[in-house]
C-alpha cells in the first residue's frame, strides 16, 4: 500500500497534478499550521525560487539577461539602420525612374526579410540557450538534493503546486538555497551559442518602402 502511495506522489512530481485534489485556481497552496513532518516521505521544493534566489542561479539569470539586452540593442541598431535606408530611398524616389526605384525597393525588401529571419533565429537560439543554462543549474543542484534526501529519509520532492494544503515545515527551499550557496561557489558554464546571444523578445519589424 505504501509503495502504491509513493507512486501517486511521484506522479504528482512528474505531471504537476495536485496530490490531494485538483487545483481550481492558480493561487499558491494553502499553508496548514506548523507540525512535525519528520515521518513524511516527501518534502516541498520551489525550483523557480531556488533558481532565482540562490547565488548560482542569480549569476546564470544575470548572464542570460545580459545576452538578451545585447540582442535587443543589436535589434534596435538594425532597425535604426533600415529606417534610415528606407527614408533615403523614399527621398531619392523623385529622381529615379519607376524601374530604378522598383529595383532598389525590391533589393531593400529582400534585405529586410533576410534580417528579420536572422533576428527571429537568434531569438529562438537564446531561448534554447536559456533552457540549457537552467538545465545545467538543476544538474548541479541534483547531488545536493540527493544528499538531503538520503540524510532525511525523503523518498520524493514535490513542487508547491502539487499540494493543495501543506505546512511551512515541509518546504525545504530555503535550506536548499543555503546549502547550494555554501556548496557550489561557482557557476557551471553553459556552452556559448555559436552565433552570439539569442532571445525570446520579438525582433523589431523594419518599415518597407511604399510604391
Amino acid at each position: 500500500m505504501l509503495r502504491h502511495w509513493l507512486t501517486i506522489l511521484m506522479a504528482g512530481v512528474l505531471i504537476g497534478a495536485p496530490v490531494v485534489a485538483p487545483a481550481q485556481t492558480a493561487a499558491a497552496p494553502a499553508t496548514a499550521p506548523a507540525q512535525s513532518v519528520g515521518a513524511l516521505p516527501f518534502r516541498v521544493l520551489d525550483q523557480d525560487r531556488l533558481l532565482r534566489e540562490s547565488r548560482m542561479g542569480q549569476q546564470i539569470l544575470a548572464g542570460i539577461d545580459a545576452e538578451r539586452q545585447a540582442l535587443e540593442a543589436e535589434n534596435q541598431t538594425l532597425f535604426d539602420q533600415l529606417s534610415a535606408e528606407e527614408r533615403a530611398l523614399t527621398d531619392a524616389r523623385p529622381g529615379l525612374t519607376p524601374e530604378e526605384f522598383r529595383a532598389r525597393a525590391d533589393a531593400f525588401n529582400t534585405r529586410v526579410e533576410t534580417i528579420r529571419s536572422e533576428r527571429a533565429q537568434r531569438s529562438q537560439e537564446l531561448a534554447q540557450h536559456q533552457q540549457a543554462a537552467e538545465q545545467r543549474f538543476f544538474d548541479a543542484v541534483l547531488p545536493i538534493l540527493a544528499q538531503f534526501m538520503s540524510e532525511e529519509g525523503v523518498a520524493a520532492l514535490l513542487r508547491p503546486e502539487a499540494l493543495l494544503v501543506r505546512t511551512d515545515a515541509m518546504d525545504i527551499t530555503d535550506e536548499m538555497i543555503a546549502r547550494l550557496d555554501a556548496t557550489v561557489p561557482t557557476v557551471p558554464q553553459p556552452d556559448a551559442p555559436a552565433d552570439g546571444p539569442q532571445t525570446d523578445p520579438a525582433a523589431p519589424t523594419p518599415p518597407a518602402p511604399q510604391d
